[in-house]
């Protein structure tokens, strides 16, 4: 068992490399789809009509 564990080592290390890749890959694809992932968690959404506001006065 022990001349097995760099290989379960390597493997498992393999299968985080390749969820990483599809995960990014997914997010790719999302925004192609559903126009764009917002990053701010929307703060910029909730200051836009403040900062109208302060251009009107």
């Amino acid at each position: 068992m022990a001349n097995r564990l760099p290989l379960l080592i390597t493997l498992a290390g393999v299968a985080v490399l390749f969820l990483s890749i599809a995960f990014v890959f997914a997010l790719v694809v999302g925004a192609m789809f559903f126009g764009g992932i917002e990053f701010t968690g929307g703060h910029m959404d909730a200051t836009a009509p403040a900062l109208q506001l302060r251009l009107a006065a």
